[in-house]
C-alpha cells in the first residue's frame, strides 16, 4: 500500500504479470498503464489482441481502480517497454528494455532482454523517466494518449483467443 506503478508497454498478457497486477490493486497499490491498442503493424490492421483483453480485464476485476490510456496511434506503434515502481519509503524501481510483458517474452521464448535500475527519487533518470510518463498521461504539449473506452473491447471471443495464444505460445506477441 502507498506503491505506484506506471507502466508504458507494447504487449502487456503475461497471465503472472496480470494476476500481480490485481492483486496489487487489491493491496492499495495505485497503477497507470499506457498501452498501445494493438490497431496498427506495419501498415495493417490488427485485431486488439493482447492488450484490449488484457485492459478489459484489468479495470473490470480491479472495479476501476487500475487506470489505463491508451496511446493513440495513427499507422505507428506505442513501442516502449518502461515499467516504473515508486516505492512508499522513496526508492524507485525502473525497467526498460526490449521485452514485452508477454509469455512469448520474459519466459525464454524470443531472446529479449530488460535493464533494472534502483534509485532514489530525483535522480536524472527518474525524472526523466516520469517527466514522459506525466507528458504522455497528461498529453502535455501535444496529443499522444486517449482514455480507456477509446479502444476498450468486451467481446468474450477475442478475450478466449488471447488466452489459449498466451497459454500455448501460438502468437506474435
Amino acid at each position: 500500500e502507498g506503491d505506484k506503478i506506471e507502466m508504458i508497454m507494447f504487449y502487456l498478457s503475461d497471465r503472472k504479470i496480470v494476476n500481480a497486477l490485481l492483486e496489487a490493486s487489491e493491496r492499495g497499490v495505485e497503477i497507470e498503464l499506457i498501452l498501445d491498442p494493438n490497431k496498427d503493424a506495419f501498415a495493417r490492421e490488427k485485431s486488439g489482441i493482447p492488450n484490449r483483453q488484457v485492459a478489459w480485464e484489468l479495470v473490470k476485476k480491479s472495479d476501476g481502480k487500475i487506470n489505463v490510456r491508451w496511446y493513440d496511434t495513427n499507422g505507428e506503434q506505442q513501442h516502449s517497454k518502461i515499467v516504473v515502481i515508486r516505492k512508499a519509503d522513496g526508492s524507485v524501481i525502473i525497467l526498460l528494455g526490449s521485452a514485452n510483458l508477454t509469455k512469448r517474452n520474459i519466459g525464454n521464448f524470443n531472446l529479449e532482454m530488460n535493464v533494472k535500475i534502483i534509485s532514489p527519487e530525483g535522480t536524472k533518470i527518474e525524472t526523466d523517466v516520469g517527466y514522459l510518463f506525466d507528458r504522455l498521461w497528461n498529453n502535455e504539449n501535444g496529443h499522444f494518449t486517449t482514455e480507456f473506452e477509446t479502444y476498450k473491447d468486451t467481446s468474450l471471443r477475442k478475450y478466449w483467443q488471447y488466452r489459449i495464444q498466451e497459454a500455448t505460445g501460438f502468437s506474435s506477441f
